[in-house]
């Protein structure tokens, strides 16, 4: 990859969050973000209020504060312990320290349980800093503006959360698609279909290194079978071809843990210029067989050279292949989630008997009910 363009996706990398306020999240100061974070904890302890900040704010970026507001029930279930004790929620962003740009928001509760935005702004360069208005109730970074709240716009653009929990009958992803539907892997994989078959129309190289990979993991598909429909040229279905038969395949008859590593694949391997970042996967190791697991954390430090990406998990299999300050720990602490990046030098001894996995599940570094 040309120095220019790994600079440039670079530039999309958070440098650190801030956040205040928010649900289990009392405090968390400056968190330091790395290419990659892995959060493990026990059930409760906040790794979904984590990952859900970051809902939020594409709901702030794409102006809908309301709708996010209400569908969770009001303001008082989204403020720490209530507005009685949490007046106010306070989220900051910076990117990439090279740049030094980023955004933040100030919200507090109204009486009839809304939030309002009570400040605003972003800044570029770590000294042109804008203030930004809100319209209608909604942020002002979902308005059009000046160069640097565009700059901050495209950032969180690029910042997509990843859910390939439901492979149900009416699962999104076994639903006809939209041909058209192409411009990026939604987060629930329901384009999929038509996604692939843009890349193997447009980057072929790509195409054939998740077709390749998903091999590896489901030797018995040949490949897939991407057209739209006869009886409708609007719609594609994801079909595929059996290494040892002609007979017709489609989304259906693939496993639940097939079906996730396709998406999972098709999200990790795609070329660096269509993927998210950082991209944000909530339990990806759900259904996979342990081979899997490893072929994904494969294609996640792969991507990982060039592309952002924070993961949830429960996977001590997965923990595993990485290296300790890639784990950050999440635990409940008086009714507060607390975030600790792990350091291989404080588990030196341990690791020469151990792995990460193993430890965690000998509650060596906490992260544990």
């Amino acid at each position: 990859m040309p120095a220019s363009a790994k600079t440039s996706t670079m530039q999309h990398y958070l440098d650190y969050i801030s956040i205040k306020g928010f649900r289990s999240i009392w405090e968390i100061q400056k968190l330091k973000l790395r290419p990659i974070n892995i959060l493990i904890g026990a059930n409760g302890s906040g790794k979904s209020n984590f990952v859900e900040v970051f809902s939020f704010l594409n709901a702030i970026r794409g102006g809908k504060l309301r709708n996010y507001t209400a569908e969770r029930g009001g303001a008082d279930t989204i403020l720490h312990f209530g507005s009685k004790v949490t007046p106010e929620i306070e989220i900051e962003i910076s990117f990439n320290s090279q740049v030094n740009g980023g955004y933040q928001i100030l919200l507090g509760s109204t009486d009839i349980d809304e939030l309002y935005i009570k400040d605003e702004g972003c800044w570029f360069l770590g000294k042109q800093y804008w203030i930004l208005n809100a319209v209608n109730g909604e942020a002002g970074i979902s308005q059009p503006g000046p160069r640097i709240t565009s700059w901050v716009q495209s950032r969180l653009d690029r910042l997509r959360i990843y859910h390939f929990h439901d492979t149900s009958k009416q699962s999104p992803m076994k639903r006809l698609a939209d041909v058209n539907d192409n411009y990026f892997l939604r987060s629930d994989g329901s384009n999929l279909p038509a996604y692939l078959l843009l890349l193997r129309e447009q980057n072929q190289s790509s195409y054939r290194l998740i077709r390749n990979t998903v091999r590896r993991v489901a030797p018995f598909l040949y490949d897939f079978q991407l057209a739209p429909l006869r009886r409708n040229q609007n719609k594609i279905r994801l079909e595929w071809m059996h290494k040892l038969s002609d007979q017709y395949f489609d989304v259906s008859s693939l496993s639940d843990g097939t079906l996730r590593f396709i998406c999972l694949a098709t999200l990790l391997l795609q070329p660096t210029q269509k993927r998210p970042s950082p991209i944000i996967l909530d339990e990806p190791e759900l259904g996979l067989h342990p081979y899997a697991i490893a072929m994904l954390a494969s294609m996640v430090k792969a991507a990982a050279t060039e592309t952002q990406i924070i993961i949830s998990t429960q996977s001590p299999l997965l923990l595993d292949h990485f290296e300790p300050e890639d784990i950050l720990v999440t635990e409940l602490e008086d009714g507060a989630t607390t975030l600790t990046r792990l350091q291989s030098s404080e588990l030196e001894a341990w690791l020469e008997d151990y792995s990460l996995g193993q430890l965690w599940e000998k509650n060596q570094f906490g992260g544990r009910p």
